[in-house]
């Protein structure tokens, strides 16, 4: 008997962690840098060459944020309107888009399109760094 309920346990506790580690995506992004002198952002020059995502879907919680391998998730949040939306976007605590100055300069925002596996970073009023993702 004890047998027979370890093993319902156990199968109970490795489909709740089947169940779980599907809720969480990991989505990797690389640049696509410009091919052409007229396309290049102000921006690519300091983008990150490499964003990763860890995101719990059905909790719509962003768990890590990281640029070029640093982990930068005290600094970022995502935007709570975007549930059950075709995108996940990101943007620097405390800074809107809005015509204000200092949102101007010190916004930035990170939009992933899930049907697409697109995604771009952009600031206000300046061409955005597009990336490819998996």
């Amino acid at each position: 008997m004890k047998r027979w309920i370890s093993c319902v346990f156990l199968s109970m506790l490795l489909f709740s962690n089947y169940i779980t580690a599907n809720e969480v995506k990991n989505i990797i992004c690389s640049i696509k840098l410009s091919t052409s002198i007229k396309n290049i952002s102000p921006l690519e020059l300091s983008a990150p060459s490499k964003i990763k995502i860890i995101f719990n879907e059905n909790t719509n919680n962003l768990i890590d944020y990281i640029w070029d391998e640093n982990s930068i998730i005290e600094d970022f949040e995502l935007i709570s309107n975007n549930v059950n939306s075709q995108f996940i976007e990101i943007r620097r605590k405390g800074f809107k888009k809005s015509l204000s100055d200092k949102d101007i300069r010190n916004g930035i925002f990170f939009k992933f399109n899930l049907s697409n596996f697109e995604a771009n970073l952009n600031k206000q009023f300046i061409r955005p760094v597009n990336y490819q993702c998996s």
